[in-house]
């Protein structure tokens, strides 16, 4: 997409009830229910569960109640095949968010974030990673970080769902 350059930011991210979502002003989790979630993300459209591409996404976390670490990669372009070893998940998933402003946000419509609003109106692809989750899962409220999410999303056509890599139990909790 022209006029697209690569941003990283790395922030901490409130994690509420367990999750943090990317969405823009479409968002509606009413009905939302486990049943075919890979237990990272979910692409959902509302009304309609999960489905490919969503309109919004949930990001499951360790972490019940406080901080985590996120690093948000804004992409012109699609990144490498995933590092598998140093994460112990990894989900793909495509989206069409509104036109509009998007976020990476929090419960509380908090984000330390940049708009993705150039990702709206058009497919792009969302790849979640996270590691340190059950460490997290097991302390419930915590007050500093113990789990890290990356998160890359770039321009690209929508494709089905990718579950890179599933090994953490707060994911098989969620099956």
């Amino acid at each position: 997409m022209p006029g697209l350059h690569d941003i990283t930011v790395t922030a901490s991210m409130w994690a509420s009830d367990g999750q943090y979502y990317l969405h823009g002003h479409e968002f509606d989790p009413t009905g939302f229910t486990y049943s075919g979630f890979n237990g990272l993300l979910a692409p959902l459209t509302p009304g309609n569960g999960i489905t490919t591409p969503g309109t919004f996404a949930i990001i499951l976390s360790g972490t019940e109640t406080g901080p985590l670490t996120v690093t948000l990669e804004l992409r012109a372009t699609p990144p490498p095949s995933p590092a598998l070893d140093p994460w112990d998940e990894i989900v793909e998933a495509s989206l069409h968010l509104p036109e509009g402003d998007a976020f990476l946000i929090d419960a509380h419509d908090h984000t330390p974030f940049p708009s993705l609003s150039a990702y709206t109106g058009t497919p792009c692809r969302i790849r979640a990673h996270a590691r340190g989750r059950d460490n997290a899962h097991d302390l419930g409220i915590v007050e500093t970080p113990v789990e890290e999410h990356l998160i890359q999303i770039w321009p690209a056509s929508t494709t089905e769902l990718t579950e890179h890599k599933l090994t953490d139990q707060v994911g098989a909790l969620s099956h």
